[in-house]
């Protein structure tokens, strides 16, 4: 559209992505980011837009009874998945970062939407304290890792004894919550909603606890 900032498709690509997932769809999700872009949806509106099919792919799992809800869940749910991937990037992309835009992603996906979806997969499956577990466990170790970060001055990743432990910095690297929203759809397509919230509590608690035990070994260390 005529005025508007050139998309720069080298910019929006995060070389660094050391997430699986995330780094196996990057040369398609940076095209798309610049097909939405040239289509007229800023990052923000994509942001917007993004959280509404999250929103309609959770409304389906009790509005749409059976497995055709979670065919249509599943459909939305990754719709929702790749605007989440290129919001960032058409930010990026068309040099419009601001901090109201990511406040406004990290609101949406990690307060609400992540949050909404686990507790109603626990309320369809009958399994709402395991739906409450995903929501605590990847909220707590959020936090715990940036409480980490004050008090010791870097990440938990870049510690001098996380680089003595290069293999296990790999493994928990290649990890994130938003690349294992890629693989739920298929669960739901496969009629298997109950695993996917067992699946992430024991995820997110295990690497909470194990990031916990590591954060107070690098802060005795520090001392």
């Amino acid at each position: 559209m005529k005025g508007r900032p050139k998309f720069d498709i080298e910019k929006c690509m995060y070389k660094e992505n050391t997430v699986f997932i995330s780094k196996l769809l990057d040369p398609c999700t940076v095209k798309i980011a610049r097909l939405v872009y040239n289509l007229g949806l800023s990052a923000n509106m994509t942001t917007l837009i993004t959280f509404i099919f999250g929103i309609s792919s959770i409304a389906s799992l009790f509005l749409i009874p059976g497995y055709f809800g979670l065919i249509i869940s599943a459909i939305l749910l990754t719709i929702r998945n790749i605007g989440d991937t290129i919001d960032g990037k058409i930010a990026r992309g068309s040099n419009t970062s601001s901090a109201i835009g990511g406040f406004a992603d990290l609101v949406s996906d990690w307060i609400f939407f992540h949050a909404a979806f686990f507790i109603a997969i626990g309320f369809l499956t009958n399994h709402v304290a395991i739906g409450f577990l995903c929501v605590t466990g990847y909220m707590s170790r959020e936090f715990t890792r940036r409480q980490f970060t004050n008090k010791y001055g870097a990440k938990i990743t870049e510690t001098n004894e996380a680089k003595s432990m290069p293999w296990v910095v790999s493994i928990v690297k290649k990890y994130d919550l938003a690349s294992a929203f890629w693989l739920i759809p298929i669960l739901l397509i496969l009629n298997q909603p109950a695993i996917i919230i067992y699946a992430i509590a024991v995820i997110e608690y295990a690497l909470l606890l194990g990031e916990m035990g590591f954060d107070v070994l690098c802060l005795i260390r520090k001392k």
